[in-house]
């Protein structure tokens, strides 16, 4: 377990490489020796993430059959399943149940990279979640507010309101807020 959680700690440390003019992370030999297979166990879900995400994105991609390109949905048949069972896991560890990698289509690198430039740091969520409780805020005026705020930085709709939701208060929280006032 210290192992994986040393690796972890290396990859963060040593993978996101952002002195690169091209944007490329360069992966370090390290890199080349972490596998991923059935079984194996991380200490934590935080740990598991990180691994997998590492792993992902240091994969060189081939296609594996036919493009569906009929469609958005391709159907791709890879899967990585993990658990962390309750029955005889004293220390809570996360497994790795099932791997199938397989892909029906091309994994393309750029697409991985357009999505990590578009994820919102800790400061953009912080003023989403502010604006969304605190200042009740739709999206319009969020939005308006983030790209003056942060002008480099891509706000797009669909993330906007996917990290707004994550702050709305949900209808059973709603109905217990009413049975405490009526009491």
């Amino acid at each position: 377990m210290d192992d994986v959680a040393s690796e972890i700690e290396f990859l963060r440390d040593n993978a996101n490489n952002s002195n690169r003019m091209d944007g490329e992370v360069d992966f370090p030999t390290k890199l080349e020796s972490i596998t991923l297979y059935e079984g194996k166990k991380f200490s934590t879900w935080e740990i598991c993430e990180s691994f997998l995400d590492v792993w992902a994105k240091k994969r060189t991609y081939e296609s594996n059959s036919n493009k569906d390109t009929g469609s958005k949905r391709t159907h791709c048949p890879f899967l990585i399943n993990t658990s962390c069972p309750k029955n005889k896991n004293p220390d809570t560890s996360v497994f790795v149940n099932k791997i199938v990698d397989k892909h029906n289509h091309e994994l393309n690198k750029d697409r991985i990279k357009f999505e990590e430039s578009k994820k919102f740091t800790s400061e953009i969520i912080d003023d989403i979640k502010f604006m969304t409780i605190s200042c009740k805020f739709g999206a319009t005026a969020q939005r308006k507010f983030l790209k003056s705020k942060f002008p480099l930085h891509p706000i797009y709709l669909k993330d906007l309101y996917a990290a707004i939701n994550k702050f709305h208060p949900t209808h059973k929280s709603l109905s217990n807020d009413e049975a405490k006032i009526s009491n």
